[in-house]
């Protein structure tokens, strides 16, 4: 029997399902899988992280697996880390949030990637002790980095992390006017919001050297997922480009 009880909402998994090569792609459900999994980037001065969080389904005070991968990009140099283990995670009732713990992180080396004067979200009990990780949910589809009193480092949406469906390859034109980015998909013939997440302030500086006229469409092919554009006044999916593959001349 899966362990589905109160947590349903909160971590339920995206569809994985890996056999129809033409179908829709895929956008952000609430379905009965085993693993639901969050991506997000935290930005410094120095470095940016990017995060992958996968959380079992769980119920409120009983502890399921998590899996997370850290990667570090900075100008000169890039690294990474996997964690696994097991997380905690608590009702707030007062505010209907759950607060989640990662626990036995893998050492990463953090020293210098600081945000908003706040060093990366790393905690320790004790100097003996592994890091440790804190959220709290926003809504089903967001989780909040905290301290570890679960104060809330940030609530920029940019640099949160955000409930993702599953990878997929897109190919077609980015437009962008003023800050918003619009992807036409050549295969689906299907239209895209791109979220102000991944890639797209890189994407944005080469759209600026590769456009010659004002809403031009600029090839390009990216490794993508979606994501639930959280803003209640448009509560969409939105497409996030995670990494570029090709940009600019368009091979056809």
């Amino acid at each position: 029997m899966k362990k589905i009880l109160i947590l349903i909402v909160l971590i339920s998994a995206c569809s994985f399902d890996e056999k129809k090569t033409h179908e829709a792609f895929p956008v952000v459900t609430i379905s009965d899988d085993e693993w639901t999994t969050y991506e997000g980037l935290w930005q410094s001065n120095d470095a940016t992280i990017g995060l992958e969080l996968s959380l079992e389904v769980g119920a409120p005070g009983f502890d399921s697996y998590y899996k997370l991968r850290e990667s570090s990009v900075a100008d000169s140099s890039a690294s990474g880390t996997s964690s696994h283990g097991r997380y905690s995670s608590y009702h707030e009732l007062t505010n209907m949030e759950f607060r989640i713990v990662l626990h036995d992180l893998v050492e990463f080396n953090n020293d210098l990637i600081v945000f908003n004067q706040v060093k990366y979200f790393r905690f320790k009990k004790s100097q003996n002790l592994p890091d440790e990780m804190f959220f709290i949910t926003r809504g089903t589809d967001e989780l909040l980095p905290c301290d570890d009193n679960f104060k809330p480092i940030t609530e920029d949406w940019q640099f949160t992390l955000h409930k993702r469906s599953r990878l997929f390859t897109v190919e077609g034109y980015i437009t962008f006017e003023h800050d918003t980015a619009r992807f036409f998909e050549r295969n689906t013939r299907e239209n895209w919001k791109v979220a102000n997440l991944g890639e797209l302030d890189g994407l944005k500086l080469m759209y600026k050297q590769l456009a010659t006229q004002e809403n031009e469409g600029i090839y390009l092919k990216a490794l993508a997922y979606s994501v639930l554009d959280t803003n209640p006044q448009r509560e969409k999916n939105a497409l996030v480009i995670k990494d570029i593959k090709s940009i600019g001349k368009d091979p056809d």
